[in-house]
C-alpha cells in the first residue's frame, strides 16, 4: 500500500482564528491590542455589511473594556458633530436631535451610503445609552464617549461654523473673518472651479486668508473661553468644546483649501495632504479629550479609535502606494506621531459576494457582485487557506516591566509569509469590475501594514438608510444577530 503523505498545513492556516459575531470571537484580538491609546479599523470596502459590524462589535469592547473615549471616522467634521451631539444629551443650537437616524441627517454629501447605512443608527443608539448609563453610574463625564469626523471636504460648511461662533462671541472679528472668507464668493460653491482655477492661476488663491482666520481663533482661545460666554450662556453652551469646535472647523477650511488647491495636477500632494490632515484631527482630538491637571500636565491621555478605508489605517509605507508613488497615510503617521508601540492597525479584506457601490463619483449606489480575488492576491491565500471567516494577528502589544506597552512580533515565519509582496483589492465607494486589477489592486507587505488582518469569505453589500431605485438588495442575515453580538 503506498504511504498517503499527511496534508501539508501552511503557514497561514497554523495561525488562522475563526471569525464570527460572537462576542467571544474578538477574545485573542482584544489581547493583542492590550494598551494601545490608537486603534485603526479599516475596511476594503466602503460597501460591505461585515465590515461595518464588526467594526462597531470591536469598537464596544474598546470602549466597555479598554477606556476609548472618542471615535474618529472618515467624514466631515459638521456631518459627525451632529452624531456627537445626539451622544451628548441631544442639544444643537435650538434644535433638539431625537434619534441615532436623526443625528445622521447631514450626512448629504456623496456617498450618503457610506455612514447612512443600517448598521450606524443601532451602533449610535448603543453609544448614547452607553453614555447615559457612565454618567449614572459615576457622574464623570470623561469616561463618555465622543464620535468626530476628520475629513476635508466641508470648505464652506466649515467656514460658516466658524463664522456662526464668531458672530455669538467676537461680533467685530465675525466681520474681519466673514471679509476673509469672502475670497471664495467669486468661485461659489463650487470647489472644484476654486481647484482649477487657482492650480492653473487663473484666480488668487485664498490661502493667507484662511491661515490668518485659524491664527485669530488659536490666539483668543483663553480670551473667548473665558470672557464672551455671558453666565446665561454658560447652561446653553459648553465654551471650551464650542471653542475647540470652531477651531477644528477653521483647521478643516485652512487644509481643504490647500487640498482643492492642488488636486488637479498633484495628486500624491493632495493624497498625502488629506492624510496629513487626518493625522492632526486625531491629535487634536486626543489633546482635547485628555485629563489634564491645574497646570496642564496630563494625567490621563484619551483613547481614539479610527474608522476609515484600508488605504488610509494600513501603514502607506508597506504598500506600492507608499514605496512606489511617495504617499503616506494616517495609519503610517499615527504610527509617527504616537509611537508604534501604540498604536494598532486592523485591516479587512473582501472576497465573494456583493457590494454597495457607484461606478462613477456622485453615481446613486447599486449592488454589484464582486469578481473572485485573482490568484496572485492576499485575498486568495486566505480563501484556499479556509472556508470560513478567519483572521490572523502578527503583533501583540505588551506591557514591558516598566509598564510601558510593547509591539512584539507574533511569529516572524507568518510575517514573512505576509510579508511577501501580494496584491490586494482596495474598493472605495467606485466598483469597477471590468478593469479590476488596474482599478483596485495594489501589492502590500500585510504583516508591517497590519498588526490583525481580518478575511470576509462571503459578504454582502451593505444596505443604505435612504432608498435607490439603483440599489436592488435583499437582507439575508437578520442584523440583531451580529451587532450588537451574536450568543
Amino acid at each position: 500500500m503506498p504511504v498517503v503523505e499527511p496534508k501539508k498545513i501552511s503557514v497561514l492556516n497554523k495561525h488562522l482564528r475563526p471569525l464570527s459575531f460572537n462576542r467571544s470571537a474578538y477574545d485573542p484580538l482584544l489581547h493583542a491590542i492590550g494598551n494601545a491609546q490608537v486603534v485603526l479599523i479599516g475596511d476594503g470596502s466602503h460597501g460591505t455589511y461585515e465590515f461595518y459590524a464588526h467594526r462597531a462589535n470591536i469598537t464596544q469592547r474598546l470602549v466597555e473594556e479598554k477606556g476609548f473615549t472618542a471615535i474618529a471616522v472618515e467624514a466631515d467634521w459638521p456631518d459627525a458633530f451632529r452624531v456627537n451631539r445626539y451622544l451628548h444629551g441631544g442639544k444643537m443650537k435650538d434644535e433638539t436631535i431625537h434619534s441615532a437616524r436623526s443625528s445622521l441627517a447631514e450626512f448629504e454629501r456623496f456617498p450618503k451610503w457610506m455612514w447612512k447605512n443600517e448598521v450606524m443608527p443601532p451602533f449610535i443608539e448603543y453609544l448614547k445609552s452607553y453614555n447615559d448609563t457612565i454618567m449614572k453610574e459615576t457622574n464623570d463625564p470623561t469616561r463618555k464617549v465622543s464620535f468626530y469626523g476628520m475629513d476635508l471636504y466641508s470648505l464652506h460648511r466649515s467656514a460658516e461654523e466658524v463664522l456662526k461662533y464668531l458672530e455669538r462671541v467676537d461680533p467685530e472679528g465675525a466681520k474681519k473673518a466673514r471679509k476673509r472668507y469672502n475670497c471664495f464668493e467669486r468661485f461659489g460653491q463650487d470647489t472644484m472651479r476654486y481647484a482649477y482655477e487657482t492650480q492653473f492661476n487663473l484666480a488668487k488663491d485664498c490661502h493667507q486668508e484662511v491661515l490668518l482666520n485659524l491664527r485669530t481663533l488659536l490666539r483668543n482661545h483663553h480670551q473667548y473661553i473665558q470672557d464672551h460666554f455671558p453666565n446665561n450662556d454658560r447652561s446653553a453652551y459648553h465654551p471650551a468644546e464650542e471653542q475647540f469646535v470652531a477651531e477644528m472647523n477653521a483647521l478643516v477650511v485652512r487644509d481643504a483649501e490647500e487640498y482643492y488647491r492642488t488636486m488637479m495636477t498633484q495628486d500624491v500632494k493632495s493624497w498625502n495632504l488629506r492624510d496629513d490632515h487626518f493625522a492632526r484631527t486625531l491629535l487634536e482630538i486626543t489633546r482635547y479629550l485628555g485629563v489634564t491637571d491645574p497646570e496642564g500636565a496630563i494625567l490621563k491621555e484619551a483613547k481614539i479609535v479610527v474608522w476609515a478605508h484600508n488605504s488610509h489605517i494600513g501603514d502607506a509605507r508597506a504598500t506600492d502606494m507608499g514605496g512606489r508613488r511617495g504617499e503616506i497615510n494616517v495609519g503610517q503617521r499615527c504610527r509617527e506621531l504616537f509611537g508604534n508601540d501604540n498604536v494598532f492597525n486592523i485591516g479587512f479584506l473582501t472576497n465573494r459576494g456583493t457590494v454597495t457601490a457607484a461606478y462613477e463619483w456622485d453615481e446613486p449606489p447599486e449592488l454589484f457582485r464582486m469578481n473572485p480575488p485573482i490568484e496572485q492576491s492576499i485575498e486568495s491565500e486566505f480563501d484556499k487557506a479556509t472556508d470560513n471567516d478567519s483572521f490572523v494577528i502578527t503583533h501583540n502589544i505588551e506591557n514591558t516591566a516598566e509598564g510601558y506597552p510593547k509591539k512584539v512580533e507574533i511569529s516572524s515565519e507568518l510575517s514573512d509569509f505576509l510579508d511577501k509582496p501580494r496584491y490586494q483589492r482596495f474598493i472605495g465607494v467606485i466598483y469597477r469590475s471590468a478593469t479590476e486589477i488596474p482599478s483596485h489592486y495594489s501589492k502590500c507587505s500585510v504583516a508591517q501594514q497590519y498588526d490583525a488582518v481580518m478575511h470576509i469569505k462571503n459578504s454582502r453589500g451593505i444596505e443604505p438608510l435612504e432608498p435607490e431605485d439603483t440599489w436592488k438588495g435583499l437582507k439575508h442575515v437578520d442584523f440583531d444577530e451580529t451587532f450588537p453580538f451574536g450568543e
